[in-house]
């Protein structure tokens, strides 16, 4: 299998789980199961989804260009791998990368991405940045 059927595979595997309301449910139980595990250990399973959450987007965008893949997958992608920084680092160097800063990191990526997708969809009718995206038409 190529890497772009491995990729594709991917993004329709998880894609269930991480669009509309079971993304927003799945999303708020893995933050909120993280708050109660708390420490280092919350701040891995909170960078867990959020990993699988980016990875999405990167693979999406891949596939049709949706403008808040865009924002969201690097941006959430780069707040996984903090997050993961933050549960392996020894001593308290990145202490103050905690779940709850995790929890606003993602919902700021999250506007950033739909706010520009917004203009986008604003200034040129589309949702997608290059083509045209399946629900534009």
């Amino acid at each position: 299998m190529t890497g772009g059927g491995v990729v594709e595979r991917y993004r329709r595997g998880v894609e269930p789980a991480v669009r509309g309301a079971a993304g927003v449910v799945i999303t708020v139980a893995f933050f909120a199961a993280a708050a109660v595990v708390g420490g280092r250990g919350g701040v891995a399973m909170a960078s867990a989804w959020v990993a699988v959450a980016g990875s999405y987007c990167l693979a999406n965008f891949r596939h049709c260009r949706e403008t808040h893949c865009a924002v969201t997958g690097p941006g959430w992608t780069l707040a996984a791998v903090l997050g993961f920084a933050a549960a392996l680092a020894p001593r308290t160097g990145m202490s103050w990368y905690r779940v709850s800063v995790e929890t606003m990191v993602f919902v700021v990526i999250l506007a950033a991405g739909y706010g520009l997708e917004y203009v986008v969809a604003a200034r040129t009718g589309r949702r997608a940045l290059a083509g045209q995206h399946a629900q534009d038409r």
